[in-house]
């Protein structure tokens, strides 16, 4: 195979030029006959209910039992702490006529206040008078439609601030999910940039010749142009869905792995270099000494994320088919445009290094820690696994948050107003639970399930029962003392949902809203997560045994990896909820921590474990992983650094989602370059010996250099 491929790439300068003119041209065609990507991406700012869940049958059912639930709702929040006084209520009054009246926005289809419900007051008023709610509702349009964020900036033009010491703003899903979709219209670029240039800077240094440092930036801006536009393509059709928290994991994944497989190849492109005159006949043989490793590597990538098609939260099966599709064109830019590019150059692309390869020696960097480990393995090896254990003992203080308001950084309108309304009304007024009853007679069925839930700690009020034009459909809303994502709300409505459906036996109870579908979200996190580390480990010992021709290894590498997982979410807990006092972690965060860090972490291992067993052949097993290790061990650090560095560069993203996550990938990275690849895996291959390789045996029969044990 890498004889074709090497073939096609560098058997002459005429096919070299025809593989870079072939990208180049799809490059600048493709994406003009595709839609942009922001006209297919959806805002990611509230959660689909779990299909076949209670929360989707309580949605549907409301929806189609009760009209004026069609839409997404937004909470005008009228507040003066001195007491709403008559400019307070005309204020109200103001802003309830204009939009119920004829120039109000298209898209807005339903008013509660207290101008138009006076009865309802003790529900729209707080308690201590000073605060008021208006209820909006927008319907029509998802709320990934422009048009819809649109609407709710019309809204806010209509409100404005408040005057004097009347404060207005405008909150709840609707303005949850408009400020989410704004505050990542400038972070996209702003991410791009410092990708770009962090990337860049980080080349430099380790290429130290300018022309080697742009191509793998080349390769991945045709990669990207293609994902983006192919991604878009296959969004409009209703294929995949794409989120911005997708797009901008895509943008580092991209930059990070896509320089990594450059890394791998263009430095053993410049070793085979020095030795062999020809630039053609070099890059062949560098593309066949580590194109199965790169291939490798990212196939296990591409395959970890379509194992988010078994998930059966909406949001996290979307989440992977695009970005596979990204790393795919990555893989297939990287094994062809990259090496036809440089081969191209031949040794101007080093230019002006003069030496193209140094053997960096056991007086190097990693000379001296190859050898370190060749004399200690058993310390180091415990040494590694006591400091990791540690810091994954972090892990311990982990805390589940699903409040989307929580997550966004930085001051927002819905924010302030969701504190506004925490300050006024019980928190859980800002996403009542839902309640709906189905018999013959709905009214005093409702009234018998609200006396039962009534009873329930931590329940503040129940709302009288509503009736449906149907009339075989009692609704009811259930407002929390606490905050309705919290754990506390979450075990509230798993219970609330066993009382109501033991209070009316021969009835159909079905409990909905948000915390409902925080709880059916998390059960399926749960699931999801546990059904992806079993299928993504299956994988990935498949991929490392037909790779590596062995069964032992795989599984020390594997363990190895997910060790580090481990502790790199133990740190971020400890940083971030433990000392750094945010409200805790998103489940997603752990799902696709465990996705990227054991599927990228693998990548290094498949490099040195190949590496390895390529020594063997030469040196033996003993001084073969000293070799490896030493020669590879720079590769593996730049590679380590370049991918912390731009999934760290997440950190200046809006959400504490992303910052968490970012933070994670960038700690497990460097745990991975530096603890996992640099001691442990050496030092595990050193104790456990040419059994590494069981069933096959690999390399000379010469008997290894005495080890520690």
């Amino acid at each position: 195979m890498w004889q074709v491929v090497g073939n096609l790439v560098a058997r002459s300068r005429l096919r070299a030029l025809l593989v870079v003119g072939v990208w180049v041209l799809l490059a600048g065609v493709v994406p003009q006959l595709a839609p942009t990507l922001d006209e297919v991406k959806q805002d990611g700012g509230t959660n689909q209910p779990v299909p076949g869940s209670q929360s989707e049958a309580a949605r549907d059912l409301l929806q189609q039992s009760f009209p004026d639930e069609q839409g997404v709702p937004a909470i005008i929040v009228v507040h003066d702490p001195d007491g709403l006084d008559a400019a307070a209520e005309a204020e109200i009054a103001r802003i309830t006529d204009a939009l119920t009246g004829p120039e109000r926005p298209a898209h807005v289809d339903g008013v509660v206040s207290i101008a138009t419900m006076p009865q309802a007051r003790a529900t729209l008023v707080s308690p201590d008078g000073t605060t008021a709610m208006i209820l909006v509702s927008i319907t029509g349009l998802g709320s990934n439609d422009e048009r819809f964020v649109e609407t709710v900036r019309q809204i806010r033009e209509i409100t404005g601030p408040g005057t004097g010491d009347v404060e207005i703003r405008l909150t709840g899903p609707a303005g949850i999910a408009a400020d989410t979709v704004e505050i990542f219209r400038n972070a996209d670029l702003v991410l791009l940039v410092f990708t770009v240039l962090l990337v860049l800077v980080i080349l430099l240094v380790v290429y130290r010749a300018p022309l080697l440092a742009l191509i793998p930036l080349l390769g991945v801006g045709i990669a990207m142009q293609l994902t983006n536009a192919v991604g878009a393509a296959l969004a409009k059709a209703g294929v995949i869905a794409i989120d911005s928290q997708t797009a901008s994991i895509m943008t580092v994944l991209l930059f990070g792995a896509g320089t990594d497989y450059a890394l791998f190849l263009l430095m053993r492109f410049r070793e085979e270099l020095a030795v062999e005159p020809d630039r053609y006949a070099a890059m062949r043989s560098a593309l066949s000494r580590v194109g199965g490793a790169i291939l490798s590597s990212g196939g296990t990538v591409v395959l970890a994320l379509l194992t988010l098609l078994l998930a059966v939260v909406p949001t996290t099966r979307e989440f992977g088919p695009f970005l596979a599709l990204g790393v795919a064109f990555m893989l297939l830019v990287g094994l062809t445009f990259v090496p036809a590019m440089v081969t191209l150059l031949g040794r101007a692309a080093f230019w002006p290094m003069k030496r193209l390869q140094r053997d960096p020696g056991e007086r190097s960097f990693w000379g001296r820690i190859a050898t370190a480990v060749g004399r200690r393995p058993a310390m180091l090896a415990v040494v590694s696994v006591v400091l990791l254990g540690a810091l994954a003992t972090g892990v311990l203080g982990y805390r589940p948050n699903a409040n989307l308001i929580s997550d966004l950084r930085g001051e927002t309108d819905s924010q302030r107003g969701q504190e506004l309304l925490e300050q006024a009304f019980p928190p859980g007024e800002l996403a009542p639970t839902v309640v709906l009853v189905q018999a013959a007679e709905p009214g005093p069925a409702a009234e018998v399930v609200a006396q039962a839930i009534r009873g329930i700690d931590g329940v503040d009020r129940v709302d009288a029962p509503v009736v449906a034009p149907s009339g075989d459909v009692a609704r009811m809303r259930v407002v929390y003392d606490d905050d309705p994502y919290g754990t506390p709300a979450l075990e509230r409505t798993a219970q609330l949902r066993e009382v109501a459906s033991q209070a009316l036996p021969d009835g159909t109870v079905l409990v909905g809203g948000e915390s409902a579908n925080a709880l059916d979200n998390r059960r399926g996190d749960i699931r999801d997560f546990a059904v992806v580390a079993v299928a993504m480990a299956v994988l990935i010992v498949a991929v490392l045994v037909l790779l590596l021709r062995a069964l032992v290894a795989p599984l020390i590498l594997l363990a190895t990896t997910a060790l580090s997982l481990l502790a790199a979410l133990g740190v971020t807990v400890l940083t971030w909820v433990t000392f750094g006092g945010q409200a805790g972690t998103n489940n997603r965060v752990l799902l696709y921590s465990l996705i990227f860090l054991v599927a990228l972490g693998i990548d290094y291992n498949i490099l040195l474990a190949s590496r390895i067993r390529e020594e063997m052949a030469t040196h033996g097993f003993a001084e073969g992983v000293r070799v490896a290790l030493t020669r590879t061990g720079g590769v593996i650090t730049s590679a380590g650094l370049i991918l912390a560095g731009t999934f760290a560069v997440l950190m200046t993203q809006p959400l504490n989602s992303l910052l968490q996550f970012g933070f994670a990938m960038a700690v497990g990275l460097l745990l991975d370059t530096f603890v996992i690849r640099g001691l442990l895996v050496p030092s595990l291959f050193l104790l456990v010996g040419p059994r590494v390789w069981f069933p096959r045996r690999v390399g000379r029969s010469a008997a290894p250099a005495a080890v520690e044990r």
